[in-house]
């Protein structure tokens, strides 16, 4: 639903955010009209986080259609078109999605069109610079109660839930194609909607008028505004993100662009420590699956920056790191959407490569740390480089994607539907099946992802391993790092190193339970001193590092 991002089966999906919605208005779309002859409705929703304005929606309506124009700061612009009163058997909805800080005149980068026909959901998707749609990216199967949601639109996510009547479970379409569990239950003037395991509760009047809505965990909060006064509210700039060391750190950290064989360079951030006279040791980070900045940070999750802790950690102990942004995201070039792990494998080699230029860097102590998917791209790299000195997997898989998101599919269909049959559960099992073989035609990351196997690779590996794993992992399960660890010993391996953590998740938090939708709400949400001292200590003994 909002703010969930399309490509992140492997580690967590960010929380859902919607927003305290103060409409009067008899259901969604009876605002009053401002000229009975036109029967047009404008109003726009202001997104807040305390006082800080986050987004804007502009929103009208019709006698034919529901529009929406959404910027959320930081995102892609997402323009969406709800059809009403479609011939019987079929529903449409279109979108166009532009390049986060696009200029108003710029084409989107994509549009998409999501066709219903009874029991069958069309997906045509296509770039800008093609205005055909041609045949449909992918087909869906549907269930006779599904619904389609806009992905980050609160204002569309109101819209459905106070049309939808009566208690049952359904399906719901986000942008991108992705059919998400999802479960409605009325009591009294609350309605509450559960997606993937996450809970908003929306509370109206008597006469349907929208009162609020609440999710306990986020502090998103939408205010709508008429008239004049909506045409002044604009985005809270971003705050620029700061790479620079801590003051008083005893290392130091510059910007830096490392080109690729591809064509595209990579922005990243190096730090160095402050009294090294000669070539130090170096750590390349690799993040996990998703768009993601050099730092790992994940929206939702507040204060969470996996990689820029552990350059903090690793700089006070000699140890030189570099994390830098995915390719097209942040400060680099190249495209995010069809690369394949494969090719971010390509991009971290460049990096190594790079490395071993630099007069500062030791060129044979250099070594891979990977979260997630980057525990999955690491041995990639290792298996046909062996002069690494070693790789770190941080809750790095064992088992197919395939395997993994059925996992994850099963364990999410589980929270939602806790008093149902068994039949039930395994019937929206495979309808989400259904669809993820559906996507995977069309894009190459989770095609390439629900077939990869990462054991043979693993069997390949020489170099010297560390498998950190948490013990409450529920995106990559614990006992994929003993299946892990057998693996590299079985190819011959002797210098493999393991620990599991107890009370640990998937982002080496703090958790007791480790379910994803949860990782926004603990009390520390950094990664633990534990894991971050069981990795600076076998690096430094691995890249030869005298305290």
């Amino acid at each position: 639903m909002l703010f969930l991002p399309f490509r992140r089966p492997l580690i967590a999906p960010v929380r859902l955010a919607i927003a305290v919605l103060l409409l009067t208005l008899l259901g969604f779309g009876l605002l009053a009209a401002q000229t009975a002859a036109s029967r047009i409705n404008r109003f726009t929703l202001h997104y807040l986080v305390a006082n800080d304005t986050i987004g804007v929606e502009r929103v009208e309506r019709t006698d034919s259609a529901l529009v929406g124009d959404l910027t959320v700061r930081g995102q892609a612009r997402i323009c969406w078109t709800e059809r009403l009163h479609a011939p019987s058997g079929v529903h449409t909805l279109r979108l166009e999605a532009w390049r986060p800080g696009a200029a108003a005149t710029d084409a989107p980068m994509q549009r998409l069109l999501l066709q219903v026909r009874r029991d069958s959901a069309h997906v045509y998707m296509t770039p800008a610079a093609n205005a055909a749609l041609g045949a449909p990216a992918a087909t869906l199967p549907v269930r006779a109660n599904a619904r389609w949601l806009v992905t980050q639109s609160l204002a569309h996510a109101a819209w459905l839930t106070n049309r939808t009547t009566g208690d049952t479970a359904w399906f719901v379409f986000s942008a991108g194609a992705s059919l998400q569990p999802g479960g409605l239950s009325r009591q009294g003037d609350s309605v509450t909607l559960t997606l993937a395991g996450l809970r908003s509760v929306y509370r109206f009047a008597d006469h349907g008028a929208l009162l609020g809505v609440n999710v306990p965990s986020q502090g998103l909060r939408g205010v709508v505004v008429l008239g004049d006064a909506a045409s002044r509210i604009t985005t809270t700039p971003d705050t620029p993100v700061s790479y620079d060391a801590p003051v008083g750190a005893p290392y130091i950290a510059t910007d830096v662009r490392v080109p690729t064989p591809m064509g595209h360079t990579l922005a990243g951030t190096l730090t160095l420590p402050r009294a090294a006279t000669a070539p130090v040791p170096v750590v390349v980070t690799i993040t996990g699956s998703g768009a993601q900045e050099r730092d790992e940070a994940i929206p939702g999750v507040e204060g969470y920056r996996l990689f820029r802790q552990v350059a903090d950690t690793l700089g006070r102990r000699g140890i030189a790191v570099l994390r830098l942004d995915d390719r097209g995201v942040g400060g680099s070039g190249g495209n995010h959407a069809t690369a394949t792990s494969r090719d971010f494998a390509d991009d971290i080699r460049a990096a190594v490569a790079w490395l071993r230029t630099r007069d500062d860097i030791d060129p044979d102590r250099i070594a891979l740390v990977g979260h997630s998917e980057g525990g999955l791209i690491a041995p990639l790299i290792a298996a046909d480089d062996a002069r690494l000195a070693g790789i770190a997997l941080l809750a790095g898989p064992a088992y197919t994607g395939a395997r993994i998101i059925a996992f994850q599919q099963r364990s999410a269909i589980g929270q939602l539907n806790r008093t149902g049959t068994a039949a039930a559960r395994d019937a929206m099992f495979m309808t989400a099946q259904q669809q993820l073989d559906s996507t995977a035609r069309v894009n190459p990351w989770i095609r390439e992802l629900l077939q990869y196997d990462p054991l043979p690779t693993a069997k390949l590996v020489r170099t010297p391993v560390l498998v950190l794993q948490g013990e409450t992992d529920q995106q990559v399960t614990p006992e994929q790092a003993d299946t892990l660890a057998a693996t590299f010993r079985a190819g011959g391996n002797r210098n493999i190193t393991v620990h599991r953590l107890p009370g640990t998740n998937h982002l080496f938090q703090r958790d007791t339970s480790g379910v994803p939708a949860g990782y926004g709400t603990l009390p520390d949400r950094r990664v633990t001193a534990e894991a971050l001292g069981y990795l600076a200590d076998w690096l430094a003994v691995t890249l030869r590092v005298s305290r």
